[in-house]
């Protein structure tokens, strides 16, 4: 546990709070700007923290404007069933996670890989874009994960930070049940 102790920037590793102001659509990206939010939830890239952000498929590619002021170095496809992902120029990692979104499908092999691969990502100063076909459960549950895990949050505090940032998710049951587990596990170390 002492590693998800680690200060992010200005933000504790406990806060259960990360900047966000919705009135302006302003949320935080890595290195202390922020960016405005003016599109559809479901249809745009939706940063969730610094280093950060969930999206569907085609957001990539029809929120040009939010891909280029995150920068992204890191792409995660977390649907299985979409083909490799064509890269946006800055990223030079890319991971896929062939998972379905069906309440059936076990998360936990992938949990930390994925969490570990966002975190690692963030402290070399860059930012990962997750996504699965609508940015709506598989991946959000992974953000979740995140949180978790290096953010320090219970899981309802995840879950409603990252749809605070996001209304459109809905992580399907099973995804819930292992998030609970997910944090259980992260509060017994």
């Amino acid at each position: 546990m002492a590693s998800t102790a680690i200060l992010l920037g200005r933000y504790s590793s406990r806060s259960a709070d990360l900047p966000h102001d919705r009135r302006n659509n302003r949320v935080p990206v890595n290195g202390g700007s922020t960016i405005v939010l003016d599109r559809s939830d479901l249809f745009s890239v939706s940063p969730i923290c610094p280093g950060l952000a969930l999206c569907g498929a085609l957001s990539i590619y029809t929120d040009k404007e939010t891909v280029a002021a995150l920068r992204p170095t890191c792409l995660i496809n977390c649907a299985g069933e979409l083909p490799d992902t064509p890269l946006p120029d800055t990223v030079h990692r890319y991971h896929k996670v062939p998972v379905a979104d069906t309440p059936v499908t076990d998360l936990g092999p992938h949990m930390d890989t994925v969490t570990d691969l966002i975190h690692q990502e963030y402290i070399s100063g860059g930012t990962t874009i997750i996504h699965c076909a609508a940015g709506v459960s598989r991946s959000a549950a992974f953000c979740i994960a995140y949180l978790i895990k290096y953010r320090g949050m219970t899981m309802n505090n995840a879950y409603r930070h990252v749809a605070k940032c996001r209304p459109c998710i809905n992580p399907n049951t099973g995804f819930i049940s292992q998030l609970i587990e997910f944090e259980e596990k992260y509060r017994e170390e």
